[in-house]
Order: C-alpha cells, then structure tokens, then sequence
C-alpha cells in the first residue's frame, strides 16, 4: 500500500492551549514519585539505569508519541465503528491519516497504514510515527467481514500491529524506532467496555539529552504482556483516565557512556493502569507516569 496524505495540523485555539500546556509539563522534565523509593521513606535519586528505564518504559506507553496506549485507543475506536465505514477502514482524529484498507477475503481480514505525527511545536518538540495494522472481527468465534454484519456485531477483534517506524524529539531525549510488533485480542467489543490481552515489543535507539546524564545513548528493547487492560469504546476523549488493567513488563538495554565500555541493564516488574496514569516501581523506586504524555 503506499502511503497518501500525510498528516495535517489543525492550528484551532484549544490544540494550540493544549499542546502548549503539555510543553510546560515535558519541560520540567522526568521525576521519580516524591514518595521515594517504596516501603524506605528515602528521597534518595535513584540511579541512572533506573531512571533511563523509567523514561523508556513511559514513552513506550505514551499515546502522544505512538507508544503502546495509541494503538490501544485505536483498537477502542475500531470496536465503536469510528474507524469503520462505508467498508473500508478510516480514522476520524484530526492528526491521523489512513491509507486505504485491503481486505482479504480468504484470511477475512484487513490490513491498513497509519500516519501520525505532531510538529506543532517544532523544533523543540517532534514528532512522526508510522503502524501497519492487521485485523479481523470475529462473532461468536468466526469471522466475519465488519464489525457488524448481518446485523451481528463482532464480540472480539485480534488485532496485530505487523511493522511500523517513528522517531521524536524532545528537551530531554531523542528517538529512533527500531522495531515494533503485538498480537492482542480484544473481547468485549460488543460491549461498553473492552478488554485487550496479549503481548507487545518494542525497541529502539534512545539518545538522553538530560542533564546528568547527557550523552548516554541506550538500545533497548520492551516487551509487555497485557493482563485484561480495559477501557471504554468509542472516541478517544479523556480514554485513558478510564483505562485499567495491568501490563508485566521485561526491559532489556546496552548502554553507551562517553569514555567508558558498553554494559547491559535488564528489569522486570509490573505496571498498574489507572486514574490516566501507569504506576510501577524499579528496584524499589515508586513512579507514576501519564500516559498520555509519558510525564512523571
């Protein structure tokens, strides 16, 4: 498929707020909970491999970046039909651009692209990522061609994210897709309320830009497994307030410092959603992360 129209900006008076008052939060940069590290009382800093992955795991979960709660938000409004229509499959944000969806009716599914991107702050703040989706509908455990179809409405999707590319820019980081995979099943779909299980990877090449620990460039890889993380179908308004569930999490990273040899940091630990944000502790470090912007 090859891709149409890129994205385009609607400069309206409540974007420009917006992405305004989300440059405020991202400039006073990335903090651990003040609560410090769990069960201690201590407000020591942690450490910076801590703090490094902290920062990955929240962007990788980031919706404004194309993290993971994009892709979840875009499974949400599959399953409400606001990215169904007239038998093909389109979006409705304002930021998005789909290129035509192909059906294959001996698999009976549909594969897409989607475009996004956010440069309304440039150069400060950037950013662009591709995903390249495969889908099926399914009711009552068969297939079938739409969400609903002969007036039967599809109980589940399995939703795959094939491929994709992105990079983005901050004060604090800058970023390189690597790679990008997942296999979810999404039930409920019928319903107020979805449910997605299933894994997701990640990787990619970060370079840190802050201060303390300017200079480190990371590889990393994420993989996540959802455990019922649920949510409400339909428009992506305030979603993620509304998003519970949890996701297990196994972070593996080498990193480059100037002047010293290449070392390898590995994490595992869980990730509770709730409230809008992901709460989650790293060698006894308490954070709590936004997940619409990967802010904590």
């Amino acid at each position: 498929m090859g891709l149409r129209d890129l994205v385009k900006n609607k400069f309206s008076a409540v974007v420009i707020f917006g992405m305004v008052a989300l440059a405020a939060a991202l400039v006073s940069g990335c903090k651990k909970n003040d609560n410090g590290p769990l069960g201690t009382g201590s407000t020591a800093a942690p450490s910076a491999d801590v703090s490094d992955a902290a920062d990955a795991v929240s962007d990788a979960l980031a919706s404004n970046n194309g993290g993971a709660m994009d892709q979840v938000n875009d499974v949400f409004e599959i399953a409400d039909e606001v990215a169904v229509g007239g038998g093909v499959l389109g979006k409705t944000d304002a930021d998005t651009t789909i290129n035509g969806a192909v059906y294959n009716s001996t698999t009976m599914s549909w594969e897409k692209t989607v475009v996004k991107g956010d440069s309304l702050l440039y150069p400060a703040y950037y950013g662009y990522w591709t995903r390249i989706y495969w889908l099926q509908f399914r009711a009552n455990g068969a297939p079938q061609e739409f969400r609903k179809t002969n007036n039967v409405a599809a109980d589940t999707i399995h939703h795959q994210t094939l491929g994709g590319s992105g990079h983005f820019w901050t004060p604090r980081l800058v970023h390189h897709l690597a790679g990008i995979s997942s296999d979810w099943i999404a039930s409920g779909t019928n319903t107020d309320t979805v449910t997605i299980n299933g894994t997701y990877t990640w990787s990619g090449i970060d370079t840190i830009k802050t201060t303390g620990r300017a200079g480190r460039v990371l590889n990393r890889t994420i993989a996540l497994t959802f455990s019922n993380v649920k949510g409400p179908r339909g428009p992506r308004v305030a979603r993620s307030a509304e998003t519970s569930g949890t996701i297990d999490v196994v972070y593996t990273a080498t990193v480059l410092v100037p002047g010293k040899a290449p070392y390898q940091v590995n994490e595992s630990f869980s990730i509770e959603l709730g409230g809008g944000n992901a709460t989650f502790s790293i060698e006894g470090t308490k954070f709590v992360s936004d997940l619409a912007t990967g802010v904590h």
